[in-house]
């Protein structure tokens, strides 16, 4: 008969070892001020997701925090005049100054988001809902309605995409043209679609709320979830962690 092993996969790891994992490659991105510090721990980040099969959701959310990081630059690389003036936005009318100081305060800002933000998901895409529930209400000892919220939450953020695709693919059915390169028709087109789409998830809400009450379950209840205990095995990937995390601080602060 074969035993438990000694090192779990990550998804059956407790939830409270990813959660201390999770604090760690955030509190690691703003100990240190070194760009390939924090390139590193985002590097450890997509290593982690590749080892544990989760690398596609990784890939998406990263896709996502880079946009999000490049528009948040191009709002504040301009209102940053301190340093050496690198560019100009326009060179003929020297209009848009680009400073070093900007350049480097927006990349280590840049950095620290999407190191920092990217171990939430990575952490919740290796965490079941039973896990988070035994996380919030056996572990924290928080309230029940808590962990039925934000297990509600996360659970609607797959449904919201897919209900977005199924809208798109009804309007282009019908011969309207979802396709387009224009950013500010993108907009537009996502307005006009959003009525639908928030139509069909407040129907969905109010099914689980339905199927929720009928399970019996009662927020002022005391009763709590089984705790999922920390094992040997846990505490040596955690350890592991928190050594390559620290190593890549110091490293920062040597180089």
């Amino acid at each position: 008969m074969t035993g438990t092993p000694f090192i779990r996969h990550p998804r059956e790891m407790a939830p409270l070892a990813k959660f201390l994992a999770m604090l760690g490659f955030i509190a690691a991105a703003y100990l240190t001020e070194d760009l390939r510090s924090i390139a590193l721990l985002i590097l450890i980040e997509g290593l982690v997701a590749l080892a544990s099969g989760a690398f596609r959701a990784f890939r998406l959310t990263l896709v996502a925090l880079l946009f999000g990081a490049l528009t948040l630059c191009l709002f504040q690389v301009f209102t940053i005049d301190a340093g050496r003036t690198v560019f100009h936005a326009i060179p003929f009318a020297r209009v848009g100054a680009v400073t070093d100081v900007g350049l480097w305060s927006c990349a280590l800002l840049s950095l620290r988001m999407i190191a920092s933000v990217g171990s939430i998901p990575l952490m919740l895409s290796l965490t079941s809902q039973t896990q988070v529930v035994s996380l919030v209400s056996g572990t924290f000892r928080l309230p029940g309605a808590y962990s039925i919220m934000l297990v509600t939450a996360l659970r609607f953020i797959p449904t919201f995409g897919d209900r977005m695709r199924q809208v798109l693919q009804a309007e282009a059915a019908r011969g309207y043209n979802t396709e387009t390169g224009n950013p500010l028709r993108k907009v537009g087109m996502i307005l006009r679609l959003s009525l639908p789409l928030l139509v069909s998830c407040a129907r969905d809400v109010d099914t689980l709320s339905l199927s929720i009450e009928t399970r019996g379950f009662d927020p002022r209840s005391t009763a709590r979830p089984r705790v999922v205990p920390v094992t040997v095995g846990d505490l040596v990937l955690l350890s592991l962690c928190f050594a390559t995390q620290a190593a890549a601080v110091v490293a920062g602060h040597i180089l």
